[in-house]
């Protein structure tokens, strides 16, 4: 080898150059024999090679400080404790030279000769950009870990992902203690969700607190109070107000708290403690970064728990209701009924659900309820009455009122309907609508008897007319008889001339005339009698609900016989019924009275027009039909209906006549018979020219 210099000072030439630290001592007065350029810059020593310095003042300028923050008796250093030991020692701690904490590995070997130690031999590395690195790199790792912990499988509770949050934390900053919760509503009170394992075994208090005051609270609730990050490394000599702790309680030796915002409140609080070399703004900014993952986990969780508690409380509100909820598919198929329904069907939740609904419908409902099903696709959701049938085969009304369900595009999926049980109010419908019948009937009593009276009245004078008639026809026979068998008479001449004087005595001439047109009348006045008795009758005859095919015509004829004292002084009935109409399926008694009540609805109108002896209106009757409907016009060119009270005609108990001479209940009641017969009922008027009443009827062919 060509060298300018010896190989001792090539040797040490060779070592300044070395990528490592190295540090020889001797063991005779402690003194460092060897200290290359790494060391010193490692150390950020000012050695002077020329001098052997002490290996003590060395190692006391370093200020060396443990894992715990605490600082290093030198003899505890690996190069003098290698020295006292005779084995190899290593330590990893920090110092800070400049003011920068810097993570330092040292290990030692003692120097032997002749079994004796003579010296040591130590390596000195900086390995804080590794530790960092690694540190980064594995916390990278338990984030990706624990995020994907929360994600995956079933949604997770509140608990557990505070568990796995903080259990996260922990690993990530290599913590032995920690907790993790939430601010209450108020701000006022910390609830710690989750501690560390670590926490709950270091910890001896019996009754762990979970709900803490930020006001009574120490050090860590600084992090609250001061709304930032807080990191302290040295717990014992921090000069922040602390609380001290409770017999039982882990020491702290160092603490991280993190608090995280949501919409500018402190949502969340997370802590750790006891992490070796301590806390560092890296480690802040990894688990503020966590924790901003973590929120969109816990946002989710809060929402399927609110969700959850929200489906709780509907379905107690939706069992706890005393209406019937019935959710059908799009096959109206029942997907789900509350107890409610259970009980109007007396049926079990088990033999509902998955049928279809059309098992529970009664015959004369299953078309109705068919159709309305189809209008749910239109989005149409007017209320609609049924009659269902429940366990014992008995007929329950109700009243459903359905909302059509949509799916994520928009799509039908099926209907939402409250059912409510009107049995009773239809009993009361119908004893109320008989009640109406019989006081019409008592209204018109009067009238009646006069039309029935004015017809008997000719007809008792007919029929005395016929009776004095017969007896004197009976008394010319007698006398023809007589004649003949007694042969009185002198001669034939005799007896033609008598019996001319009797039959000319008796008027014959009249009576062959008056007699015919006599009977002809009284005919015709008892036609008149059976018709309108009939007519009552049929009016007055309580009737079923069941739907039967009807004559529309003929029953708009019997309502106008019954009526005819109401209207005949007042008005001229016109009726232009339509011959061609087909039957329509109605309730008999409940179509009359709903054109009784149109009838006499517009004399009144008319009557408060038409006053004197000799004016009339005219009401104007018509049948007409389509493919779908039966339709009844009732016209009338009354006084009309104002217009501010146009929205009330139809309301219960609202009537303009005298008190006494009305009871708001006749077009009610024509509108309530309208609408069970599943059809429509509208007017035009125009005040002081009259009023048109439409009504619509679907026609329905029997089943």
């Amino acid at each position: 080898m060509s060298h300018s210099f010896n190989d001792s000072q090539f040797l040490l030439h060779s070592m300044d150059h070395c990528p490592v630290g190295i540090i020889i001592t001797s063991r005779t007065e402690h003194t460092q024999m060897l200290c290359n350029a790494k060391c010193r810059e490692i150390l950020n020593l000012r050695v002077d090679l020329s001098n052997k310095s002490n290996i003590i003042e060395i190692l006391t300028q370093l200020h060396s400080i443990d894992v715990h923050g605490h600082p290093i008796d030198i003899n505890e250093l690996p190069i003098l404790k290698c020295l006292e030991e005779k084995m190899d020692c290593d330590l990893t701690f920090t110092i800070s030279p400049n003011n920068t904490k810097r993570i330092i590995l040292m290990r030692s070997s003692p120097i032997v000769d002749n079994n004796e130690v003579t010296g040591s031999v130590s390596t000195v590395e900086d390995i804080t950009d590794s530790f960092l690195l690694q540190n980064n790199l594995e916390s990278a790792t338990l984030r990706l870990k624990n995020l994907w912990q929360l994600t995956k499988g079933d949604s997770p509770s509140i608990k557990q992902v505070c568990d796995v949050t903080l259990e996260a934390i922990a690993e990530i900053t290599k913590s032995k203690y920690g907790f993790y919760g939430f601010m209450s509503e108020d701000d006022k009170d910390m609830i710690i969700h989750s501690w560390t394992g670590e926490t709950m075994k270091g910890c001896t208090i019996m009754d762990k607190p979970f709900i803490y005051p930020i006001e009574k609270a120490g050090l860590w609730a600084e992090s609250v109070r001061q709304r930032r990050p807080l990191v302290v490394n040295d717990y014992l000599s921090s000069d922040l107000p602390k609380r001290g702790f409770p017999d039982g309680h882990v020491q702290l030796e160092s603490l991280m708290v993190i608090p995280h915002f949501r919409d500018g409140k402190i949502h969340s609080v997370a802590a750790v403690a006891n992490k070796d070399f301590g806390y560092d703004d890296d480690d802040v900014t990894r688990i503020q970064g966590f924790l901003g993952d973590v929120q969109a986990i816990i946002k989710r969780v809060e929402a399927e728990t609110l969700l959850k508690k929200s489906e709780e409380k509907y379905r107690s509100l939706v069992e706890l209701m005393n209406e019937g909820v019935l959710v059908l598919d799009s096959e109206n198929i029942v997907t789900f009924v509350n107890k409610k329904i259970c009980k109007i069907l007396g049926q079990e939740f088990s033999e509902i659900v998955g049928n279809a609904f059309t098992n529970f419908t009664h015959a004369s409902s299953k078309e109705f309820f068919l159709d309305q099903q189809l209008l749910r696709r239109n989005s149409i959701s007017d209320p609609y009455e049924m009659t269902l049938v429940n366990r014992a085969g008995d007929e329950v009304f109700v009243l459903a009122s359905p909302t059509p369900l949509l799916d994520d595009d928009g799509q039908y999926k099926g209907s939402y309907e409250i059912i409510t049980d009107i049995s009773h109010i239809k009993k009361i419908e119908m004893q109320l609508l008989q009640s109406k019948k019989m006081e019409t009937i008592g209204l018109l009593a009067a009238g009646i008897a006069h039309e029935i009276n004015t017809p008997l009245q000719f007809i008792i004078g007919n029929t005395s007319f016929i009776k004095e008639t017969t007896d004197k026809l009976a008394g010319l026979a007698r006398s023809m008889k007589n004649i003949f068998a007694g042969n009185s008479f002198s001669s034939p001449l005799e007896t033609l001339q008598t019996l001319e004087e009797m039959i000319d005595e008796l008027d014959i001439e009249f009576i062959a005339e008056e007699s015919p047109a006599a009977i002809n009348d009284s005919i015709e006045g008892l036609d008149r009698i059976s018709s309108i008795v009939h007519s009552v009758k049929q009016f007055a005859h309580p009737s079923t609900d069941d739907l039967k095919p009807i004559n529309i015509n003929e029953e708009i004829t019997n309502a106008i016989n019954i009526s005819r004292n109401e209207w005949k002084h007042n008005a001229e009935v016109i009726t232009q019924l339509n011959t061609n109409l087909p039957k329509t399926l109605c309730i008999t008694s409940d179509f009359s009275q709903m054109v009784l009540n149109l009838i006499v609805n517009a004399s009144h109108s008319l009557q408060n027009k038409f006053t004197g002896p000799e004016e009339k209106g005219t009401i104007t009757i018509t049948t007409f039909y389509d493919d779908h409907f039966a339709g009844i016009l009732v016209a009338d060119n009354g006084l009309g209906i104002p217009h501010d009270i146009q929205e009330k005609v139809f309301s219960p108990f609202f009537t303009t006549k005298e008190v006494g001479k009305g009871t708001g209940m006749g077009l009610a009641i024509v509108l309530k018979i309208v609408e069970k017969h599943r059809g429509k009922i509208w007017f035009e008027s125009t005040e002081g020219e009259g009023t048109t009443f439409y009504v619509q009827l679907p026609i329905l062919s029997p089943a």
